[in-house]
């Protein structure tokens, strides 16, 4: 909550335009009933499947529209497939056959329910459970670490539970040791090599490595740390405000910088369907 939104009113207005946009998106398949048929079916989701998207109770899978491939579209739900292909940056996407494991995410904003866009290699892949390998190309899970991987060798690792408690033993670098869960607001502190509390820094407030440990941004974007040496928090933005997918500053959590072609400073949007016919 404090990392993507800052706080809890932020992250119910993002939430709600986004959700009622998507809604009046023509040819949808989905409605408010169904919408909030899922709404009471999250509580009995596994939390580490809802952040990771997988695993989604029956009242939560994608519902389909009306759209045929290749027509314009915003969100999923107003596809004959139940997928919306947007590039990043792109206002309007194409409906689109949904992708499968091992497809190029290069040009995808998401790979749709149970997958996951690699950050190395741009890839849809499925995260990895528990003592799964990972490594390049193969991701953990939500609340599990990558442990004794090594990019420049190929060697890959295994995916391990992470820390839940404040003063447990964890490795900053992963290399026989497993991390520190931060969506229990935990990090590593690389001197003592335990969890610690996390510290949430406000913008203009020092973040990355600070103190031994990383020190997190809210609703924001660390920029210029490097190694040992702290950078600064820069406030994300909301829709529309202006933003740079380079220089920053970045959109707030539900809001995407939509940029003219070959530039990358423009506009953080919502799922605008009306600009999408």
């Amino acid at each position: 909550m404090q990392t993507r939104y800052g706080d809890q009113m932020t992250c119910l207005s993002l939430q709600k335009e986004s959700c009622m946009n998507g809604l009046m998106a023509p040819s949808n398949g989905n409605n408010p009933t169904h919408t909030e048929a899922c709404s009471q079916a999250i509580a009995t989701w596994d939390c580490s499947s809802y952040i990771d998207n997988v695993d989604q109770p029956v009242a939560c899978q994608q519902q389909t529209g009306a759209l045929a491939v290749g027509a314009a579209c915003v969100v999923a739900g107003q596809c004959q497939t139940g997928f919306c292909a947007v590039v990043p940056g792109s206002e309007c996407g194409v409906c689109a056959a949904a992708p499968t494991a091992g497809a190029s995410c290069a040009n995808l904003t998401t790979c749709g329910p149970g997958l996951t866009c690699t950050a190395d290699t741009k890839t849809c892949v499925a995260f990895g459970g528990a003592n799964s390998a990972c490594g390049t190309g193969a991701p953990c899970g939500t609340g599990l670490a990558c442990v004794g991987a090594d990019a420049a060798t190929n060697a890959m690792g295994t995916c391990q539970a992470e820390q839940t408690q404040i003063g447990a033993t964890c490795d900053p670098a992963l290399k026989t040791g497993t991390a520190c869960d931060r969506n229990a607001g935990l990090v590593c502190n690389g001197m003592s090599k335990t969890c610690q509390t996390a510290t949430i820094s406000p913008a203009g407030a020092q973040c990355g490595t600070v103190d031994h440990q990383p020190a997190l941004c809210s609703a924001g974007t660390c920029t210029g740390a490097s190694g040992a040496t702290p950078g600064t928090c820069v406030a994300n933005v909301g829709a529309g405000e202006p933003c740079d997918t380079e220089n920053g500053p970045a959109c707030l959590a539900g809001a995407r910088c939509i940029v003219a072609v070959g530039t990358t400073a423009g506009t953080c949007e919502i799922n605008d369907s009306m600009m999408c016919k």
